[in-house]
């Protein structure tokens, strides 16, 4: 259990989040190949010496084919219902190749990373567009992203065909779960929507109500929860609506119906929102309105918990204390590097990172290692080595 405050409430909202380690794609378990190394000693230090021993990694073509500026590409949102959350992640993104150049230039490779960044829009078109323009003018081979499983479906039909690794720090619907050129660094929603579903039957509720969104994450989270809610002997109403709407009104009146409808059959009912931070802002303020929802516990997945709820409208805020809202959300084990990154980005930009920020450094990070162990900026052979490299790989999540 964890808690997070959003900064104008009065009260902390409790946060239930959920455990998934470190999941490179849909199949990733075979072992990597053994690395060859060499050590390189490199003296630095001002007003004295020090000695650093890094340890370099030497495949078998070597990355003697790699010079000059390599692209990586990053299409992740700036703007639509992910922007504040693509915002953080791509400054997260830079800083991993940022890094990883600095080792490059330590042991004197000829080549620097590149991130070339395009606005994926939160909306499949608005991605499949700035995909392409990544790959026609940049002739990238590798892309950090997308943020979300709807957008990255809209974009892996023209990856696939054209050898282009999308490596996506925050898509977890288990439908795109396929062998393709699609990888991912976050577990996928079958853990969170069974995880969600415990957390929902534990605080002694009998039947849910999901709003969701209709789209392939919607759908995972929300099929996912219902299924293993009612094994648990729990009653589950779906309520799917169209992202793509400005307003939800009309689906939060349903909402209150359903809820009302449950509770006069004596169901202790508890609703479940899966939502970006657009939508789910728009549906909280209709329901902040509501006088039965307003009593009513909610619980939500992971994509809600945005910097943006720090600034919605203060009934928002209100209506998120008064009804006690919780969650799941995937934390990564303690670690050094984690712990680094974190004081790196409160130090950079006074504030706690958005929940992938930390996914995101991963990600880009593990397209320039794999692009440095295959040796050559070729989608083929970076989609062969990515699993070896991510299986041995230690990062930030």
């Amino acid at each position: 259990m964890g808690g997070y405050k959003l900064r104008g409430a009065t009260q902390t909202i409790a946060v239930a989040l959920l455990v998934v380690g470190l999941i490179i794609g849909a199949a990733i378990g075979f072992f990597a190949a053994p690395a060859k190394v060499e050590t390189v000693t490199v003296t630095a230090g001002a007003g004295g010496v020090q000695t650093i021993t890094i340890t370099k990694t030497v495949t078998a073509a070597g990355a003697a084919g790699l010079k000059g500026e390599i692209p990586i590409g990053i299409l992740l949102p700036q703007t639509g219902g992910l922007a504040a959350d693509g915002k953080d992640m791509i400054a997260a993104a830079k800083k991993a190749i940022e890094d990883f150049n600095k080792y490059l230039e330590m042991i004197g490779a000829p080549y620097r990373f590149k991130p070339v960044v395009a606005d994926s829009g939160t909306n499949p078109e608005k991605a499949l567009a700035a995909l392409q323009t990544l790959y026609n003018q940049y002739h990238v081979q590798v892309v950090v992203g997308t943020a979300s499983s709807w957008v990255l479906s809209g974009v892996m039909g023209f990856a696939n065909e054209h050898h282009i690794v999308m490596i996506s720090p925050s898509s977890t619907s288990p439908a795109l779960a396929l062998p393709d050129y699609i990888f991912r660094v976050v577990g996928n929603d079958r853990g969170q929507g069974k995880a969600l579903a415990t957390l929902v039957r534990s605080r002694g509720f009998d039947a849910a109500v999901i709003i969701f969104r209709d789209e392939a994450y919607g759908r995972g989270i929300a099929e996912t929860f219902k299924q293993h809610f009612e094994k648990m002997g729990g009653t589950a109403v779906l309520l799917p609506y169209n992202p793509q709407k400005s307003d939800f009104g009309p689906e939060v009146q349903k909402l209150a119906s359903e809820v009302q409808r449950l509770m006069n059959e004596g169901k202790k009912v508890a609703v479940v929102i899966v939502a970006f931070e657009t939508d789910g802002i728009n549906i909280l303020s209709h329901a902040s309105k509501i006088d039965v929802l307003r009593k009513t516990k909610w619980f939500a997945s992971e994509s809600i918990r945005s910097p943006a709820l720090i600034q919605a409208p203060e009934e928002v805020r209100k209506f998120l204390v008064d009804v006690e809202f919780e969650g799941t959300f995937p934390i990564p084990p303690e670690n050094p590097k984690g712990k680094a990154f974190l004081e790196w980005f409160r130090k950079e930009y006074g504030r706690e990172p958005s929940p992938f920020a930390a996914y995101a450094y991963d990600a880009a990070y593990l397209a320039c290692l794999a692009v440095t162990m295959a040796g050559t900026y070729d989608g083929t052979v970076i989609k062969e080595v990515l699993p070896k490299v991510a299986y041995n790989y230690f990062g930030v999540t």
